[in-house]
């Protein structure tokens, strides 16, 4: 739970961000980063365009929990 939060914490700004610099903040081997950022996109909490990602209204929603 902790890797998801420290991911949406990350992209809270709502600007687009790189692969590689969530990489940087969230300690995971890229495969198992890959995997949490296809199941936050599955729940609609980021958006992914090519390579970047950004938090949606859900996303900061959660947050606010």
């Amino acid at each position: 739970m902790r890797s998801l939060d420290g991911i949406l914490m990350e992209l809270q700004d709502a600007q687009w961000h790189s692969f590689d610099e969530i990489k940087r903040c969230i300690l995971l081997p890229s495969d198992k980063l890959n995997e949490i950022l296809c199941f936050l996109e599955n729940l609609e909490f980021i958006d992914k365009n090519k390579e970047k990602l950004r938090i949606t209204f859900l996303g900061l929603k959660f947050l606010c929990l």
